[in-house]
């Protein structure tokens, strides 16, 4: 693969310290390692769309750029918002409600709780 300018200069100096060999084996190692970057001319090279570069979404649906920031704001609200109910139906979820027993006749108190008096006719 061509260097680039960058390239070529490190190479070089990795080569007068190393070594011919060795010198280009620590340069690609670097490179692999990604400790250095912007040696390669690897404009010709397309990388794989799912890869490193994502593909645009909103220009492939046939938006400007400036319909795109209210758009990007918009779905980071709704987000927002669908976060916030997903926590508020969790705590109503854990909130148990309170049972009560229905109440049976034995249970109940009388209205008038004296007794009347029994007149006698």
């Amino acid at each position: 693969m061509p260097l680039t300018e960058k390239g070529q200069k490190i190479m070089s100096a990795m080569k007068s310290k190393y070594g011919e060999q060795e010198g280009e084996r620590v340069f690609y190692a670097s490179k692999n390692a990604g400790k250095i970057t912007g040696v390669d001319d690897d404009a010709h090279i397309t990388s794989h769309p799912g890869k490193d570069i994502k593909p645009d979404d909103f220009q492939h649906m046939g938006l400007t750029s400036q319909h795109v920031e209210p758009i990007k704001k918009l779905v980071s609200e709704c987000d927002t918002l669908s976060r916030r109910l997903d926590a508020f139906e969790g705590r109503q979820h854990l909130r148990k409600p309170v049972k009560v027993k229905p109440r049976v006749k034995d249970q109940m108190q009388p209205s008038n709780r004296h007794p009347k008096e029994v007149k006698n006719i």
